[in-house]
């Protein structure tokens, strides 16, 4: 097997997301690609964990639809996961004996391929002597059955575990050669082994999005920090609690999500490059300040990792519905850049991007990350620095300082920023409108003026066609949209659909908007049918773009609501659809089921 998608589900405890994480890093070792995700009930002790790990020989892009092969400790706490781990015909079912379904009798929808009952407690009892080791006996019989890096495996348990003591090390170890040797014993009945990769030695890095971004923060020079812990943005500010000293800059855990941003703002005044991080709840008490800093024209970063919402909502699982929130949420005229990664790699380069755009436009940015992203892990190959650019600031010139006017209306909207300390550059940066001088003004004409130059100023981002990735050819008859982590889905049932002959492009918006009317409407031209496919229950980008552009008229949204995962297959059902010309027809159903 070239491509091997393995989900797990247990009760909080079972080491469950643990077995996952030791898996993918022993894979990666080994030289394969790989995507992990994990998902968790909103308790704060307890409750059901899962992850899906999808392992290949070449690179992947999501992480896939029907597992290859179901590990099950707990059948309530699987079935609790629906749409997220779904079985089918093919899949290899391995679930804890004790629980008492006969093979026969599993509480799934369809047969899968083999059912296969393990007393995986027993086993880690008389291994171990430690029903903790059942995770440790799931990885030997994953190594047995599926040929996954037994040497590797173990290497990553005697590094986990040889600082606890010898016999701990021992017990984990023995859990693990109990599963594998079980599973030399009772063969699957066909080979599942998966191929060996392809380059062997190659260094590449286990990472999820909230690493990257924070390493991204600190290349692109972030000195300052505010924000506020809340899930799943908190890592965020964790990884950069341990470095950002180490860089000259200084992170500020405040009382509440207004101070976090709030002071980040105070930083960016002060001249030093600033972030804060947050998510849906987060983001709504942070908008007041957003807007300050878009009339006082201050640099931000504002990094937002999306969850199921609206209030508290799904605070574990991921959705794509901040969007509105994130470009209207502000009151007034006001129009702030947002840009959104398309995988854990892409994460790196979206930060660094931020930061430019908001030194150069002076404006915040919001970056639109979101659960899976930002907590996935990734099988990536390292981050070639040099391939990036670092803006700063326009400041202002000797002569510009002899009669400083910090907002002073210029051709671009661009005006240069000084910053406390520099000798002739004190201003008045307030949340009132202001003249060129920055004094309070309550005029309308100069009101409209200061409005036409900060929205002028953005002007030159809707013509960076860099923020956007297109495939395909350029006259095809069908498009398909997609944003964010739904990117990867996207682009492998679009490749798959045009292996089978089907004529159809594909447009990847990084700059989500303002919206690029031009882009838009060039890959529009050529198109009798359009599809945006996003992880929204209103469709949110397909009504923004619908607000901006002249779109055909079967420009269709493909939409499910968070925590019901929208996969290559249910695409490419999509594109099928469309392309037999029967787009009239009611369109496939998108029901999560096991």
């Amino acid at each position: 097997m070239n491509d091997l998608i393995i989900g797990m589900a247990g009760s909080g405890g079972d080491g469950i997301v643990s077995a996952g994480e030791s898996l993918i890093s022993a894979l990666s070792r080994e030289g394969y690609y790989g995507i992990l995700t994990k998902s968790f009930g909103s308790q704060i002790r307890g409750g059901e964990s899962s992850c899906r790990l999808r392992v290949a020989t070449t690179p992947v892009l999501n992480p896939g639809g029907t597992l290859s092969v179901a590990i099950v400790l707990n059948w309530e706490d699987f079935m609790r996961f629906g749409g997220e781990l779904p079985v089918g015909p093919d899949t290899v079912v391995i679930y804890e004996k004790k629980t008492g379904v006969e093979p026969s009798e599993v509480p799934l929808r369809v047969r899968p391929a083999v059912v296969m009952a393990v007393p995986m407690a027993e086993i880690a009892m008389k291994a171990a002597h430690a029903l903790q080791a059942k995770n440790n006996v799931v990885l030997g019989l994953l190594a047995g059955w599926f040929g996954l890096g037994r040497q590797a495996i173990l290497e990553g348990i005697r590094r986990k575990f040889g600082k606890k003591g010898p016999e701990v090390l021992q017990a984990n170890e023995q859990a693990f050669a109990a599963g594998f040797e079980y599973s030399e014993q009772h063969p699957l009945g066909a080979d599942y082994r998966m191929a060996p990769p392809v380059a062997v030695g190659v260094k590449r890095q286990v990472t999820d999005g909230n690493e990257q971004c924070a390493a991204a923060a600190l290349f692109a020079g972030c000195k300052f920090f505010g924000g506020y812990p809340i899930t799943p943005a908190t890592e965020v500010m964790q990884h950069l609690q341990k470095d950002i000293w180490k860089h000259g800059g200084s992170l500020l855990q405040a009382e509440d999500e207004i101070a976090g941003i709030a002071s980040a703002v105070g930083a960016s005044y002060a001249g030093r490059k600033a972030m804060t991080a947050t998510s849906g709840p987060g983001l709504s008490l942070k908008t007041e300040v957003l807007g300050l800093a878009s009339l006082a024209e201050l640099p931000l970063v504002c990094v937002n990792v999306q969850r199921g919402g609206p209030s508290t909502g799904l605070p574990t699982k991921p959705e794509q519905a901040d969007l509105f929130a994130a470009a209207f949420s502000s009151h007034g005229d006001t129009v702030r850049p947002i840009l959104a990664p398309i995988s854990v790699e892409d994460m790196f380069g979206i930060t660094v991007e931020a930061f430019n755009v908001a030194e150069e436009y002076q404006t915040p940015v919001i970056v639109l990350s979101d659960q899976e992203i930002a907590q996935r892990k990734d099988i990536v190959d390292a981050v070639d620095t040099s391939r990036f650019k670092l803006v700063e600031r326009l400041q202002p010139n000797a002569q510009e300082l002899q009669n400083y006017t910090r907002f002073r209306l210029t051709d671009s909207g661009i005006s240069p920023i000084s910053h406390p300390g520099m000798k002739g550059g004190s201003y008045l940066a307030a949340g009132i409108e202001h003249n060129e001088a920055g004094a309070p003004s309550s005029s309308g004409e100069m009101h409209a003026k200061m409005n036409d130059k900060r929205l002028r100023k953005l002007s030159p981002l809707l013509q960076r066609r860099d923020l956007f990735v297109v495939e395909g050819n350029p006259d095809a008859a069908i498009g398909v949209i997609g944003w964010g982590s739904i990117a990867g889905v996207v682009l492998e049932a679009v490749r798959t659909a045009r292996a089978q002959g089907i004529d159809v492009k594909l447009l990847i918006p990084k700059l989500i908007y303002p919206i690029a009317e031009g882009i838009y409407q060039d890959f529009f031209r050529s198109l009798r049918h359009g599809l945006v496919v996003e992880q929204s229950h209103q469709g949110q980008l397909h009504r923004i773009i619908r607000m901006w552009t002249d779109v055909p008229k079967s420009f269709t949204s493909m939409a499910k609501s968070g925590a019901n995962p929208i996969t290559p297959g249910d695409v490419l059902q999509r594109i099928v659809h469309l392309s037999s010309g029967s787009a009239s027809a009611p369109a496939p159903a998108l029901n999560p089921t096991h």
